[in-house]
């Protein structure tokens, strides 16, 4: 296992792997494009549960209106929902509605006298298949540039992910994900904050620690990890940087949407604040055995427990009990705030896999986690379809695959955790009094 981020392992040949880098991050997404190209326009579960080829994206250009003339910034068409997303995603979303016009050629006149149509009448429009399928591959191709440069910044950072059975072993599970939502996008930026983190760039840490998460909320732990390190190390200045930096960049990425359309900007948080238990999550699995929870409740235990987590894990970082990096603290708070969770995802995977191989190199644990989280995804679209589902009773596939996911996702933080122990005793008997890791 290892934690520290800015070494280069001297095994490698650096001049050869950015280009291998790329190329393996190319094919995967070409994979993931390509293994969801079945699903475009359908809606029938018989084809997502066999072929496991859901995405998103697609759904939104009719769904949302994007195929006709609108305005940005959440100025959609009347009669269709506001977009449910950060607003950094929402800009995105928009901009690769218009590309995908621009690259149509779909003429203005056009777009203008769609703009009063419903979504089943721009659905029906000769040729609209063809213009959802457009729209999905010009996504890609900007996710793909996404994806790209997250793997260069990787590679100038020196960073060791994992190793090739573990990427082998986590490659299906990425083809599966890497292309059902947005989340590279904030995968991005996650990246960029930590190099930022390596060079001892506090303010530029927080600045893109704040642009992921106006993309995706996930990136947060970051922050939430970086105050416990430099809390530690009683820099207040630090401190004070990293807030200053985070609260203004919020705000910027924020105030656009919010004064354009502030039922627009107010979607998402109205979303995830009145969602119930739903599928994947741990609260699913308890209404499935009968022990059901209201949204409000698991909010605000969602809250109550991140904030707990956070408390206790900054205390034992305070008194150096465990002697975690950036990356590990960061992990172990993500895997709670997913075991704590409303709502799990399929594509929330992609986050969990790429976090423990920044962590890791034990390729038992890359595995144990892969399959559980392959195997969830698996079945959750099983249980869509109603194909493991009994006539009375408990789902049993699906049941025990949300347990098994929450079971592999917690023993891979505590492996982690136990690693930043070790390395706190470690220190202790070397006499070494180690500062907060950057």
């Amino acid at each position: 296992m290892r934690g520290d981020l800015g070494r280069t392992d001297a095994s490698v040949d650096r001049s050869a792997v950015p280009f291998v880098w790329l190329l393996a991050a190319t094919l995967l997404t070409v994979a993931s494009v390509v293994q969801k190209l079945p699903c475009l326009r359908k809606v029938d579960t018989d084809v997502l549960a066999t072929a496991q080829c859901y995405s998103d994206v697609p759904l939104f250009y009719v769904g949302r209106g994007l195929a006709a003339d609108f305005g940005w910034l959440g100025h959609l068409n009347p009669g269709f929902r506001d977009l449910e997303y950060p607003p950094l995603i929402n800009l995105f979303i928009e901009a690769s509605a218009k590309l995908t016009h621009l690259v149509l050629g779909i003429p203005a006149r056009e777009l203008d006298e769609r703009s009063s149509m419903s979504a089943s009448e721009l659905s029906e429009l000769p040729g609209m298949a063809a213009e959802e399928r457009a729209f999905f591959l010009v996504t890609c191709a900007l996710l793909l540039m996404a994806v790209l440069a997250t793997v260069w910044i990787a590679w100038r950072a020196g960073w060791t992910l994992g190793n090739r059975v573990s990427w082998l072993l986590a490659a299906p599970l990425i083809v599966l994900t890497l292309t059902m939502n947005w989340d590279a996008l904030a995968v991005l930026a996650a990246a960029l904050a930590i190099v930022a983190w390596q060079r001892h760039h506090l303010a530029w840490f927080a600045v893109f620690v704040a642009l992921g998460t106006a993309t995706k909320l996930f990136p947060l732990v970051l922050l939430a990890a970086g105050l416990i390190l430099v809390l530690r190390t009683r820099n207040v200045r630090g401190l004070a940087t990293m807030s200053v930096a985070f609260v203004v960049t919020t705000l910027a990425c924020n105030a656009p949407l919010y004064l354009s359309n502030a039922r627009a900007w107010g979607e998402f948080w109205n979303t995830n604040t009145d969602r119930p238990a739903s599928f994947g999550s741990g609260w699913m699995a308890l209404r499935m055995v009968g022990i059901p929870s209201g949204a409000d409740q698991l909010s605000l235990v969602l809250g109550g427990g991140i904030l707990t987590a956070w408390v206790v894990l900054g205390v034992l970082t305070w008194r150096r009990l465990i002697e975690p990096t950036l990356a590990e603290l960061s992990f172990v708070l993500l895997v709670l705030f997913f075991a704590l969770g409303k709502v799990y995802s399929p594509q929330y995977s992609l986050w969990v896999i790429l976090g423990l191989l920044l962590v890791t190199r034990s390729r038992w644990l890359v595995a144990v986690v892969a399959a559980a989280e392959t195997w969830h995804y698996v079945a959750t679209w099983l249980y869509i379809r109603g194909i493991t589902t009994p006539e009375v009773g408990v789902d049993k596939p699906y049941w025990s695959s949300i347990v098994l996911r929450l079971a592999a996702e917690l023993v891979a933080a505590l492996v982690v955790l136990e690693h930043a122990r070790r390395r706190a005793r470690r220190d202790r008997q070397d006499g070494v009094l180690a500062s907060a890791p950057l």
